[in-house]
């Protein structure tokens, strides 16, 4: 792309989503949304399960317990709501560490605190 170029990169939880795609509706109340940007926000209003203020002090309660929870996981774990060790494991397949049964325990147990 001519003239762009990428200056940090953020991991966003479905909420967080969710509110930057409302905001640019909002300012842009002249301007019909791209195919692509209603469907991400139909998505995300179906499968949002915090409001995105949560989101953002989930986020980072969990990178605070776990030095090893990088955001990028801590925001896939938020939209995904794991219920058990067992989903837990799923999402950690394929990363560098698996929680303990421990671990995963104060993880299902910080996201019931948040969970509707």
């Amino acid at each position: 792309m001519i003239g762009r170029k990428k200056i940090e990169e953020h991991y966003i939880t479905v909420p967080e989503t969710k509110e930057l795609l409302h905001k640019r509706k909002e300012d842009n109340k002249d301007e019909e949304m791209f195919y692509e940007a209603r469907v991400s926000l139909e998505y995300t209003e179906r499968f949002t399960k915090v409001t995105p203020e949560q989101a953002k002090e989930l986020k980072k309660k969990l990178m605070e317990l776990f030095e090893w929870l990088d955001e990028r996981l801590a925001a896939k774990l938020i939209d995904l709501m794991p219920k058990d060790y067992f989903d837990i494991r799923v999402i950690f397949a394929k990363e560098e560490h698996l929680p303990t049964k421990e671990e995963a325990e104060q993880i299902i147990q910080l996201l019931n605190e948040y969970r509707t």
